[in-house]
């Protein structure tokens, strides 16, 4: 009986250490991260405040070109800003289960196109290539969510690949689903963080300061809602490609035309 108090005691003491050394990672996670978003949140903030005390000391003969760099600096930096939140409040939605998406028939070239025109000035560096084969099948989808799921992924490649070089957008359809794929000609991806990606906070080593490693997530999260999955895989050549597939039902029958 002694001997297996012993024992016992020990295990207790054991999983007790365990528990603190969780306890301890834990917290030292939460600073971290918290840190991060405070330092993103700070930074757009900061250069919102710089520029906006800057317009408000302008003379009256000051050049128009200084009054439109610093309008579209705050602009810039209140887009940042919004996307940061953004993608706050959707991880947090997700999270916990509030996200439905209300599933409609769409075009897949329309929502293509929309995405491309919301994100032109985050783009205006990279010339876009765009493959759409016709017909495309109508596709049960929640169009704006969706689209925020291409928003993600063309801001990405367009943050982390090299002004100038090209990002692809292609659709096609395969076995029983819709594919996506938005591929750069970047430095592409370390091997060894292709499983990590979709991870919430995870970020590349090495990535350019900027970003808090939640766009990614919320591809993942939004897809899966749909009943779908999300790819990545590097590109002969260089480059990153990342592929989401969106289920694919029986399209509706077009209404028949009226008789008089």
């Amino acid at each position: 009986a002694r001997q297996s108090a012993l024992v016992l005691d020990r295990l207790r003491l054991d999983a007790e250490g365990q528990q603190a050394l969780l306890i301890a990672e834990s917290e030292k996670l939460s600073k971290a991260l918290l840190n991060s978003i405070s330092h993103e949140l700070r930074t757009p903030i900061s250069a919102i405040t710089a520029a906006a005390s800057a317009l408000t000391e302008l003379k009256g003969n000051e050049p128009y070109a200084l009054q439109k760099d610093l309008a579209g600096e705050i602009q810039e930096s209140a887009s940042r800003l919004n996307r940061l939140v953004s993608n706050l409040l959707d991880m947090t939605r997700l999270e916990s289960g509030a996200v439905k998406p209300r599933l409609e028939w769409c075009d897949v070239a329309d929502l293509i196109n929309v995405a491309l025109r919301h994100n032109e000035r985050e783009l205006a560096g990279h010339p876009v290539n765009l493959s759409l084969p016709q017909p495309l099948p109508l596709v049960k989808m929640d169009f704006v969510l969706i689209e925020q799921v291409i928003n993600n992924l063309l801001l990405n490649a367009a943050a982390y690949t090299p002004r100038g070089t090209p990002v692809e957008v292609k659709a096609w359809t395969a076995p029983d689903s819709m594919a996506i794929s938005v591929a750069d000609r970047g430095p592409g991806l370390p091997p060894e963080t292709l499983p990590h990606v979709f991870e919430k906070f995870y970020r590349v080593p090495g990535a350019p300061a900027g970003g808090t490693g939640l766009g990614l997530s919320i591809v993942k999260g939004l897809v899966e809602a749909h009943g779908g999955r999300v790819e990545v895989q590097n590109r002969p050549g260089g480059g990153a490609e990342f592929t989401i597939y969106l289920p694919l039902q029986a399209s509706p029958e077009p209404a028949l035309e009226a008789t008089v």
